[in-house]
C-alpha cells in the first residue's frame, strides 16, 4: 500500500506544472480579452471579465471602479482605440490569485478629446470566480519617451 502512494505521489507531483501552465495561458488569454473587449466596446465581456470589485489605477493617478470604467466607455468619456500586446506573461499565486505583467501600446482619447499614444507596463490582478479569471486590478506606468 505504501508503494501504491508513494507512485500516486509521485504521479500527482509530475502533474504540477502541466496544470500551472494551462492556468497560467487561461491568465494570458483573460488578459487578451480584457484588452479586446475595452477597444470594441464589449460591454457584455468587460461585466463577465472584470471583477466586480474591480480597482484600476490609470497611469494618469484616475482611479477606476468596474461601474465607472464601464460607465465611462459608454457616454464616451473614455475611449481605447486600440490596445496593441507587444508581452504578456502570467504567474499563478495560489488557486483564486495569479498576476499578469504586460507591455503594450495604447492609443486612447485624450482629456482635450484628442487621440494619445503611449507604451505602458501593466501589472493585473486576476481573481478566479465560479471558474473564470476575472481582472480584480490595474496598475499601470507609462514608458518614460
Amino acid at each position: 500500500m505504501t508503494k501504491k502512494l508513494q507512485l500516486m505521489t509521485v504521479c500527482l507531483l509530475l502533474l504540477v506544472p502541466f496544470v500551472v501552465a494551462g492556468e497560467e495561458a487561461a491568465v494570458e488569454a483573460a488578459e487578451r480579452a480584457c484588452a479586446k473587449a475595452v477597444v470594441e466596446n464589449d460591454f457584455d465581456a468587460l461585466e463577465k471579465l472584470f471583477d466586480d470589485d474591480l480597482y484600476y489605477s490609470h497611469s494618469n493617478f484616475v482611479e477606476d471602479t468596474k461601474r465607472t470604467f464601464i460607465d465611462n466607455l459608454k457616454t464616451g468619456k473614455a475611449r481605447y482605440y486600440a490596445l496593441d500586446i507587444q508581452t504578456t506573461k502570467a504567474e499563478i499565486i495560489d488557486e483564486e490569485t495569479a498576476l499578469a505583467s504586460t507591455v503594450a501600446i495604447y492609443e486612447t482619447k485624450a482629456p482635450d478629446g484628442s487621440r494619445q499614444k503611449a507604451t505602458l507596463k501593466t501589472l493585473h490582478v486576476f481573481r478566479k470566480n465560479n471558474g473564470q479569471w476575472q481582472l480584480r486590478a490595474h496598475q499601470s506606468a507609462r514608458k518614460p519617451e
